[in-house]
Parts: C-alpha cells; structure tokens; sequence
C-alpha cells in the first residue's frame, strides 16, 4: 500500500549533452513494471545543494567527474511525482546543463541498492531520437527544453 500523502523530495540532475548535441539517458526499470529513460541524477543528501547532488550522483550513476560551478544556475525546474517501495515521492528536480567531451562511456561506479536493482543501460540520445520515440521519457518533453537550449 503506497503512503497516502506523497513524501517531499528534491533532486539534482544533469542533462548531458556531447559535441553531437546529443544527451545521455539513464534506462531505468520501474518497480511497477515497464521502464523509462531519464537524465543522470538524484536525491539531495543532508547539507548538498541540487548542483552539488547532479554531481554526485554523476558520479555514481554513470562514472563522471563532473565539475559545475557551485553558483550555477539550473536550466529546467520540473515536479513529479514517483513511487518505490510503497512510498511515494513528490520531487521537485533541478536540471543543469553541462556539455562533456565526445565518447564519453558510461560506466557505473558506486550505485545504491535501488539503483542496482533498476539499472538496465545508458544511451545516448539526438532530439530527433526524442521527438520520435514512444518511450517514456524523464522530464516530457525533453527535446523541446534542450532545442533552445542547444541552439
């Protein structure tokens, strides 16, 4: 049974784009069934900011070592709302946009338990792979925010 009142989150993500103005995305299996691609990132731990967590959990998730400045500005402030292990989560994510040299390799380095247990790849992604799929993809939209961004 899921709590009833959504458990407040923040999060801190990257939107990583190579010299092919592509973005990598994380494929993610969710508990219910099904999966999803979404930007590298993840929770705010005690006393870290949202840029700091988007660096960490880089870190983590796909083994780069990031560096933002500590006043950056988040591109995209988006809310959802998300479930694991019968708690649900009401998220507000900070996106942060940081271009990375090409070939760039995703390569795990200290993944959390929920994280080993949904991990299921990365890719990368041109927006007109976006525009196209009909996969879910994390935030909505994500080719239409990254256009101007890119432009």
């Amino acid at each position: 049974m899921l709590s009833s009142t959504p458990v407040p989150r923040v999060g801190g993500r990257l939107l990583l784009v190579d010299p092919d103005e592509r973005v990598l995305l994380i494929h993610e299996r969710l508990e219910a069934g099904g999966a999803h691609w979404l930007t590298p990132g993840g929770g705010v731990e005690p006393g870290e900011r949202p840029v700091e967590a988007a660096v960490r959990e880089a870190s983590e998730e796909i083994g780069l070592d990031a560096v933002l400045p500590a006043d950056a500005e988040p591109v995209l402030v988006t809310q959802r709302v998300w479930n694991w292990r019968e708690t649900s989560y009401d998220q507000t994510d900070y996106f942060f946009l940081l271009r990375v040299a090409a070939g760039l390799r995703a390569a795990p380095r200290h993944l959390t338990e929920p994280e080993r247990l949904t991990l299921l790849g990365h890719r990368w992604w041109t927006l007109d792979e976006l525009r196209r799929t009909t996969e879910d993809v994390v935030p909505g939209g994500l080719a239409d925010v990254l256009g101007p961004l890119l432009a």
